[in-house]
């Protein structure tokens, strides 16, 4: 059963909830609803789109999406798993706004609980469906500071380039000279584009790209260290490594990683 097939059913259902769990790469284009959406991303990244804001949803992270928000959501690993839950709209104030946070281990564990049932239309009376009603009370009640991650994205054939160039290199030492260099452009006419057409800057997209792979870094592999984590994301000390994540995400990553585990 496809998302896109049912939003017309989700929208228009008596009942409280739905659950899908998916597993594979998906895109789905602008749309919008008429329940309240929370998405929890396991292992891997998804990208949601609102307005002019290009937002990147970690692993082992939450979005939620108020009712009647168009948005476009794409997830572009087939491994990712993402839980979709679709409430009825909410009218309390935490639930009016797009936010992403960490997810910690309660909410986690209750999203795991939540696998017992996939493309179902739950009633809040059905049995252990209160977890589901528990589960959207305590976003609210236990979620961390929000995130706001964004890695800007262009059309522009020599940006999509260079961008799947820094993609490919980010562990590596990539300064400004040599980037420019390999595109055969001038370090001023290179910048220039770059801001143009990502309105950011080649550092700061760099620094944004390193830190949501060290997200995932942090999620898949927990025996690694802070240290060992930080050098295969191309920081070559943790204080670096970890100002830059706290810049980002509000945290420290050995704060993420407690939440995680």
């Amino acid at each position: 059963m496809k998302l896109f097939d049912i939003l017309e059913q989700i929208d228009t259902s008596p009942k409280d909830v739905f659950i899908i769990h998916e597993r594979f790469e998906r895109d789905y284009d602008l749309h919008s609803h008429h329940k309240d959406q929370l998405s929890f991303v396991e292992g891997g990244t998804a990208y949601v789109t609102i307005e002019n804001e290009y937002l990147v949803v970690p692993a082992m992270h939450f979005l939620w999406i108020p009712a009647n928000t168009p948005h476009r959501l794409k997830v572009s690993h087939h491994a990712t798993q993402l839980h979709s839950f679709y409430f009825k709209k909410s009218g309390s104030d935490f639930y009016q706004n797009l936010r992403i946070f960490p997810a910690n281990k309660l909410i986690i564990e209750l999203i795991k609980f939540s696998e017992r049932w996939n493309n179902e239309f739950i009633d809040f009376s059905e049995p252990y469906a209160h977890t589901l009603f528990s589960l959207h009370d305590l976003l609210a009640l236990t979620s961390e500071k929000p995130i706001k991650l964004q890695l800007p994205t262009s059309e522009h054939p020599k940006i999509e380039k260079i961008t799947e160039y820094i993609h490919s290199r980010f562990n590596a030492h990539l300064t400004l000279n040599e980037l420019s260099d390999n595109f055969s452009m001038s370090e001023r006419s290179f910048s220039r584009l770059f801001k143009k057409e990502l309105k950011t800057s080649f550092l700061q997209y760099l620094k944004t790209y390193r830190i949501i792979q060290s997200i995932n870094l942090l999620q898949k592999h927990h025996d690694s260290s802070i240290e060992e984590i930080a050098n295969s994301c191309g920081y070559e000390t943790i204080t670096a490594f970890s100002n830059a994540f706290l810049e980002l995400t509000g945290m420290r990553p050995s704060q993420m990683r407690k939440m995680m585990y």
